[in-house]
């Protein structure tokens, strides 16, 4: 990701996450998450010159929520190391936006873009989705561990290396244990996802292991 898309993505995220402070201490009905992330990122291509790496990122996440509404942020920055020891490692990037309806306590839908950038001795590699996705969420013990589950899939595709469009799926599960009443809560998630460029041979299957540590404000 380029220097300025990185600027715009954190100053969305501190735009939303100053907004919802605000908002918290002027309207009622507001409420605003700030977290810290750490991955656990392993990438498999087919139609590259490097088929597998892997390795850890670390981030930031965000939201701002009023009523039935809620905008996110997400950013993520790392370095993949080869499965063979021998191919120089690749930076990646990642950043996405959601927009979200809660319909239920349990259930909310969400649309929005996700980048991801990876930097080659090649050349940099960009894959642009566009997400539409339903999540849901139960209580697994009593109000302070909720289990949840989402899928989506990609309403479009943009890779540049190859140029062209195509097709997009996946999912995550996880769970969330909130820490008492205070404002402090845990998420551990495993996610996959899995791309495919159409009329090229060339796909990507993406699982993440996250842990986000974050606090959050009504």
């Amino acid at each position: 990701m380029s220097t300025r898309c990185f600027w715009l993505t954190a100053l969305c995220a501190l735009v939303v996450l100053t907004a919802g402070s605000l908002a918290a201490q002027s309207v009622g009905g507001i409420s605003g998450t700030a977290s810290a992330l750490l991955q656990n990122v392993r990438a498999r291509s087919e139609g590259s010159s490097l088929s597998q790496v892997s390795g850890t990122t670390v981030g930031f996440a965000g939201s701002v929520r009023f009523r039935r509404f809620e905008l996110g942020v997400r950013y993520a920055e790392g370095k993949l190391q080869p499965a063979d020891g021998v191919s120089p490692s690749r930076d990646i990037v990642e950043g996405a936006l959601a927009l979200r309806f809660v319909g239920t306590p349990w259930l909310s839908v969400e649309m929005g873009p996700r980048v991801r950038h990876y930097a080659t001795p090649s050349g940099a590699e960009r894959w642009v989705t566009w997400r539409l996705g339903g999540r849901v969420e139960t209580a697994l013990v009593g109000t302070s561990v909720r289990g949840y589950a989402m899928l989506w899939r990609g309403l479009g595709l943009d890779v540049n290396v190859p140029p062209g469009s195509g097709s997009t799926r996946g999912g995550e599960v996880g769970v969330t244990v909130n820490l008492g009443a205070g404002p402090l809560w845990f998420t551990l998630g495993y996610g996959i996802d899995h791309a495919q460029v159409r009329d090229a041979a060339r796909g990507e299957t993406v699982e993440t292991l996250t842990l986000t540590a974050g606090l959050r404000r009504r």
